[in-house]
């Protein structure tokens, strides 16, 4: 419908079809044109249905047009609304990205920050916590050197006093010897004058006895000169003979010779007992064996050794010293010392092993020379000293200790006296028991109070032997109870290696050396000292490093050996490491 025409009525209002019609028609074809509308019928001429078609065409165009536009514009304006709140959405997630990136940026800056701030704090705190103790060792060092000096002065003063005393009193005693021969002399000169009066003139009788008095005054003169000069040369050999020792302590020494010296190789006819070439009676049974097998096997080749999965470790770290300050007992270190342990380095739960430590480590001190040999004022001929090493070992083997006899007597005891307390305090019997319980009761609380307080003595050990025993008797029986008691083969690296750290005297430390080196080559350590024993051995001296730590492999190989090494073996190694 075109702009400015006459408002047509819906057709599908029925109240006026006819009137609508009618308008429809005036407006399309005019009023004077070729038509006549009829009760229910409109008559046109082809050219008005034609016209009438085309109008219709072009208002259904027009619509379909505008209901296309407005689908596409919905649809246009949908697509935005979704591409806007996405894009919005985008920006929305990209906005808080950056903004946590900020932020955690931040966030860490702060962090470090802090770390730095308090870094600095603490190493500030560290540095005046380590300089105040510092100052606290300082003073703690000086305050233990101080009194280590002063006990030294109070010694040395101590000493010069004895020693002056002992001048003194010396001196005196030659005063007082001289003086009454002296007074001798002179009642000897009175009594010749008084003898020689009877003979002679009174004038020639004094000057007769003054004469002889003479001679024995110039007699005893001379006596006391070569006796002073007698004291001049005992001190000049004395003080030479220090110097000496010295001397000899200060010179490098040589090994082989060392070897020789302990187990007797060389064979002069001046060899001493038990350290010739032949074996020693007690080590018989050790030397009865195949010997010609037990040569062919030393002299093979070492058998391939397994491949290591821990080539590659460090063992800087499993130091000696830091096993020693995790595992050992009480205040034992593992410096060098020259006395005995009252308790073994390891902790043993059998007090055999306990009592078998100790006695290895007596030996081991007797071994490498820190010790004396035992003084041995009667020999008893009991057959004892024929008796082989391992098979005093054996015998020792879960053998009860006295010490475990006692505390369970005393236990016992308790229960016995908790009993008769229960009974009649007036009877006869009880009074009987009472007194025989108070009796034992005494001994015992006597003896476990020894025990308790750790007053044991090289004396009371009864593994150790009470005789001056060979090397090679020492070596068996260190070895021996390293076979035959795998708790203590650990004891025994340890208390080696602790012999040799620090160890001043060079004889000792080569000694002590060709005994780890045995020792490594009859049994090996556990697992838990392997390592610290690799790392000991790598640090060991240039000659005996690379040989203990091939011992040790071809140990781990071999497994542990049952004998400790013969007479024999000992002298066939000894030439094959010469040759």
């Amino acid at each position: 419908m075109e702009r400015g025409a006459a408002p047509v009525l819906v057709c599908y209002i029925k109240e006026d079809l006819w009137g609508t019609c009618r308008q429809i028609v005036l407006d399309r074809l005019g009023k004077h044109g070729d038509w006549q509308i009829g009760k229910t019928k409109i008559f046109l001429k082809d050219h008005h249905d034609i016209k009438l078609e085309m109008e219709r065409d072009k208002g259904i165009t027009d619509k379909v047009i505008l209901i296309q536009k407005s689908v596409r514009g919905h649809r246009e304006r949908t697509t935005f609304l979704k591409k806007r709140h996405a894009a919005t959405v985008i920006q929305t997630v990209w906005k808080g990205y950056r903004c946590r990136r900020n932020f955690h940026k931040m966030k860490r800056g702060f962090l470090r920050l802090q770390a730095v701030y308090r870094s600095r704090r603490f190493h500030q705190s560290y540095l005046q916590t380590r300089q105040t103790v510092t100052r606290i060792q300082a003073r703690c060092r000086g305050f233990l050197i101080r009194q280590a000096f002063w006990r030294r002065v109070r010694a040395v003063v101590t000493l010069q006093a004895h020693t002056r005393g002992m001048i003194s009193r010396r001196l005196c005693q030659r005063l007082r010897t001289e003086r009454e021969k002296r007074v001798a002399a002179e009642k000897q000169r009175l009594e010749e004058e008084a003898q020689l009066q009877s003979l002679m003139t009174a004038r020639r009788a004094r000057e007769e006895a003054h004469r002889k008095h003479q001679e024995r005054l110039d007699l005893l003169a001379q006596q006391s000169e070569d006796q002073a000069r007698e004291d001049k040369d005992e001190a000049r050999r004395k003080k030479e003979l220090l110097e000496q020792v010295e001397r000899e302590r200060e010179e490098p020494v040589d090994h082989s010779d060392m070897v020789d010296i302990m187990f007797g190789f060389l064979g002069h006819p001046g060899a001493p007992t038990n350290q010739s070439g032949q074996p020693p009676a007690a080590f018989q049974d050790l030397v009865k064996p195949s010997l010609a097998v037990e040569a062919d096997e030393l002299l093979d080749q070492a058998p391939p050794l397994p491949a290591e999965d821990d080539e590659d470790l460090d063992l800087s770290d499993f130091k000696f010293s830091k096993f020693a300050a995790t595992y050992f007992q009480g205040l034992s270190s593992h410096t060098y010392i020259r006395r005995a342990l009252k308790q073994p380095l390891l902790f043993h739960e059998d007090e055999g092993d306990q009592l078998a430590a100790l006695a290895v480590w007596v030996t081991i001190l007797r071994f490498m020379g820190d010790l004396p040999e035992p003084k041995c004022q009667l020999v008893i001929n009991d057959g004892s000293e024929k008796i082989p090493v391992m098979t005093k070992i054996y015998e020792t083997l879960g053998k009860r200790s006295y010490k475990r006899e006692l505390l369970e007597l005393q236990a016992e005891e308790e229960l016995n006296i908790s009993s008769v307390d229960s009974q009649k305090r007036n009877s006869v019997r009880h009074k009987l028991i009472s007194l025989t319980l108070k009796k034992k009761s005494k001994i015992t609380e006597e003896v476990s109070r020894q025990l308790r307080e750790g007053d044991y003595s090289l004396q009371g050990n009864s593994m150790l032997e009470e005789r001056p025993t060979s090397n090679l008797e020492k070596l068996h029986f260190i070895i021996g109870n390293g076979i035959l008691r795998p708790a203590l083969r650990d004891e025994i690296y340890c208390q080696i290696c602790k012999q040799l750290s620090q160890n001043p005297s060079k004889s000792s430390h080569a000694r002590g050396w060709i005994l780890l080196s045995l020792c490594v080559g009859c049994f090996a350590p556990s697992d838990k000292f392997v390592k610290y024993l690799r790392s000991f051995l790598l640090n060991g001296p240039p000659g005996y490093a690379p040989y203990c730590e091939e011992r040790l492999r071809r140990t781990f190989v071999n497994c542990t050996r049952t004998q400790p090494p013969s007479w024999l073996e000992l002298q066939v190694r000894h030439t094959t490491t010469l040759n």
